[in-house]
């Protein structure tokens, strides 16, 4: 068996991990714009999962790369698979790992992207929920024109919210 051979279905399950989390989050912002929470928790749940899967995968990659560069009497570098396109003389596994090289690439940019995105519509949904919230419970704009001229700051009540809170 070659070692491309050994590689392939490690490589092979690091594409179909990463593609699961990339459909993970494209079902996220989904249920960020319906704003399912409890869809959500689950959602999060199955990527803690995914995440520590590609961990797992990664792993086995790094320590079967190793496996390789030390059979071959090569300096370990970075432990990459750029650096095991370099180190390899045959073209077709050349050409084998540059596919997988470049679709990972393609994945992970495109899960980056939309994990921005994502972020971007949590962040609009805290800015919105805080804004409600300042709403109820900062003291009513009016309380300038029923007050005296005299009355001091200190002295004013101005803890008159909706909500009772301490920051």
């Amino acid at each position: 068996m070659s070692w491309l051979a050994e590689l392939s279905p490690i490589l092979d399950n690091l594409l179909r991990l990463h593609q699961a989390l990339y459909t993970l989050a494209i079902e996220k912002r989904k249920v960020l714009l319906k704003n399912d929470i409890d869809t959500l928790n689950a959602i999060t749940l199955q990527e803690q999962k995914l995440i520590k899967a590609i961990e797992a995968a990664e792993a086995s990659r790094i320590e079967r790369v190793e496996q390789l560069f030390k059979e071959r009497n090569l300096p370990l570098s970075q432990r990459t698979l750029t650096d095991l396109i370099k180190s390899s003389t045959n073209n077709e596994e050349k050409t084998k790992l540059a596919a997988y090289r470049e679709e990972m690439l393609r994945l992970i940019d495109d899960l980056r992207k939309e994990n921005e995105l994502n972020q971007q519509l949590l962040q609009q949904s805290l800015a919105f929920v805080n804004m409600s919230l300042d709403f109820f419970t900062d003291d009513p704009v009016e309380d300038f024109i029923y007050k005296k001229p005299v009355q001091s700051a200190t002295n004013s009540t101005s803890n008159r919210s909706f909500i009772n809170r301490k920051v």
